[in-house]
Formats: structure tokens, C-alpha cells, sequence
């Protein structure tokens, strides 16, 4: 192979290094780029991963830059994840970082290096179909591991200029990869939580960025009975248990959030079950549109089990999908993906559930 250049984002953690060591291999120009977007030391990108990323380049012999992306971040992914909120509804930040920050501003800087490629250490990989000509989006070899779900709003540009080295392995075989390689980061651990939030305060988080916006407002029953008062709806997400401060004898879960009243409403697991909902701003990938009804596997949220339904074009901006069994939790501000097989067909923005 000639030596294409690729820039390589590196987090600092195994499976971004592991994907460094295997652009190598196959005789790639690689150059590592660490994205800051926020101050240092605090969540994204630590010290520590930049330190873990540093040491990780000079094993494997490359250049690697720390690059501020604080102002996009902050405007794109940080304010959408504050708005949504507000809204009453729980957003996916990496839905939209991935194509907004790293398939966004991201690979505009990989280009200025001459990089033909951006590669990342998502599970997940990318065919191309010379029928349709488009890049397809399909999902990692590991279930489990799988990560196509966040990757689902990425243009056909992006697509055709992403590389996931390590979407046909498996966890297990990258660790041990890792340390056949001799990264120093093999055994790391992975973060769970908001990259941006490592302490899962999501509402101390937002309190701190606007203040003490969110007032006290009644929790209720699904009978419209108060059963006591919330400290904002900042602070609850649909199918919530924990935490509400209610005692009422009985498993009772977040059914819906309110911020017009500023209403919290709780019920029985029951209650949570829907077999259908509206979603908006459709983004398609294996297919260029969808003019009519089609058949797919709908995943609502990134663990939950794919399950089957009915995709049901409204308009260009809108759409409604019908399960064939119903689903807990469907959350608004959740992304929709749509899969045939291992395909992703598409996805939108849960926006209202229907009773």
C-alpha cells in the first residue's frame, strides 16, 4: 500500500491506540490528533489522557498533536445538551458529537494535514454499496460491543472518509492486541458516564453553566394525584426509579416529564410500555430516502434490543415507527436508528410518544 495519510483520534484509551498500531501495520502515514474540549483536567480528554495518548505515539513511533475544539464543542454539543433538557427530554450527546465534533470539525483539521482519511476507535465498519453507491454504516463484529448506533447521523462524506480499524474485533482481542503491541494502556478501564460530566451530576452540571434555572414542581400519579414535589425536571430522565422521593409502597418509575406545567408524572413499570411514537429530522444512510412505509429493526436507545417495526414516512421532516410488541422507555431527545440486518438504514429524533 502507498502511504495514505491518516490522522488517527486518540482518546487515550486502548481501543483508539489499538486502532494507531493497526494503521500502522498496513503501512498507513498515521498521525495522532487528541481533541481538548474543555478546560484541562476536567472530563473530556484529562491530563491523563492526553498523557496516555502522548505516551501511546511515542511507542508507536508517530507525531501527535493536541487540538482545541472548546468553541464547537461547547456550541454544538454542550448547548444542545443543555436545550434538551430544558425541553423535558434526555439527549444523546455522542449522537451528536460524532458527526458535529469528531466527523465535524475534526476531520475539516485532518484535511488541513493532508490526511485522505480520519480513523477512531469506534466498534463498527463501513462497506460500500457500487449499487447504490453509497457508504454503508454496519455494525461492529461484537454485539456487544457494537457502536454503529452513535455513528448513525454520519454523511455519505464522512462515511467515505472514516476508518474504524477496530470494528471486526472483539474487546478481548483488542486488549490482547494491545498488549502484543506493548501499549501501556491495555488494562485501562472504560468510562462509563458523560464524557463531559465524569461525576454523572448532570444537573449540578447545568445549574453551574445557567444558574438555578429549573424551580420546584409537583410529582403526580398517571391519575393526576400530587404525591409530592420535585426540585426541578432537570433532574429526572423516563424510566427513572431512584431518586424520586416519593414512599409509596410500590416500585414506581418516571413516566413522563412535563416542563409547560413543570410536571413530573410517575407510575407503574406498566406504564411504561408503548408500542408507538413520532420522530423527526430523518437522516438516511443505505438509502437515499424513504418515500414510503418499510419494515426494520428500531433500537431507541444504544442498549436496548433492536426489535421490529414499522417505519412510517409523515413528511421529509417526520415520521412515525409502530413496534410490533411494545417498548419500556421510549425517551424524547433518544436517537432511533434504524437496521436491516447489520445495515443501519437511517435514524431520527424520538420527539413524542403516542398513547
Amino acid at each position: 500500500m502507498s502511504e495514505l495519510r491518516v490522522v488517527i483520534a486518540m482518546s487515550g484509551g486502548v481501543d483508539s491506540s489499538v486502532a494507531a498500531a493497526l494503521l500502522i501495520e498496513k503501512g498507513y502515514e498515521v498521525i495522532g490528533l487528541t481533541m481538548q474540549l474543555q478546560e484541562k483536567g476536567s472530563g473530556c480528554c484529562s491530563l491523563k489522557d492526553v498523557t496516555d495518548a502522548r505516551k501511546v505515539a511515542r511507542i508507536l513511533n508517530i507525531p501527535h498533536y493536541v487540538v482545541s475544539l472548546k468553541e464547537p464543542f461547547e456550541k454544538d454539543v454542550i448547548d444542545y445538551f443543555i436545550s434538551e433538557y430544558k425541553r423535558g427530554r434526555t439527549p444523546n450527546p455522542c449522537a451528536v458529537c460524532n458527526p458535529k465534533i469528531k466527523f465535524g470539525a475534526l476531520l475539516e483539521k485532518a484535511k488541513s494535514l493532508g490526511a485522505e482519511f480520519l480513523a477512531t476507535g469506534h466498534y463498527a465498519q463501513i462497506k460500500y454499496d457500487s449499487r447504490r453507491q453509497r457508504y454503508i454504516l454496519c455494525r461492529g463484529n461484537e454485539k456487544w460491543k457494537d457502536q454503529s448506533y452513535f455513528l448513525a447521523r454520519l454523511s455519505q462524506d464522512a462515511l467515505s472518509r472514516a476508518l474504524f480499524p477496530v470494528g471486526r474485533y472483539s474487546k478481548r482481542r483488542i486488549r490482547k492486541l494491545a498488549r502484543h503491541f506493548g501499549l501501556p494502556v491495555a488494562e485501562k478501564k472504560e468510562s462509563q458516564e458523560v464524557c463531559f460530566i465524569p461525576d454523572g451530576d448532570v444537573a449540578g452540571f447545568i445549574q453551574k453553566k445557567e444558574g438555578p434555572i429549573f424551580s420546584s414542581g409537583p410529582i403526580k400519579n398517571t391519575e393526576g394525584q400530587v404525591l409530592g414535589e420535585h426540585n426541578g425536571v432537570i433532574g429526572y430522565t423516563i424510566g427513572q426509579r431512584k431518586g424520586l422521593g416519593i414512599a409509596t409502597g410500590e416500585r414506581r418509575y418516571v413516566t413522563k416529564i412535563d416542563p409547560d406545567s413543570n410536571t413530573v408524572t410517575i407510575g407503574d413499570d406498566d406504564a411504561l410500555y408503548h408500542d408507538c411514537f413520532e420522530a423527526v429530522d430523518p437522516h438516511w444512510i443505505s438509502v437515499s430516502g424513504a418515500g414510503k412505509s418499510f419494515r426494520a429493526k428500531v433500537k431507541i436507545r444504544y442498549k436496548h434490543e433492536a426489535a421490529r417495526a414499522e417505519v412510517i414516512p409523515l413528511s421529509d421532516k417526520k415520521l412515525e415507527v409502530k413496534f410490533k410488541k411494545s417498548q419500556r422507555a421510549i425517551t424524547p431527545g433518544q436517537l432511533a436508528v434504524f437496521y436491516h440486518r447489520d445495515r443501519v438504514i437511517g435514524s431520527a429524533w424520538i420527539d413524542r410518544v403516542n398513547d
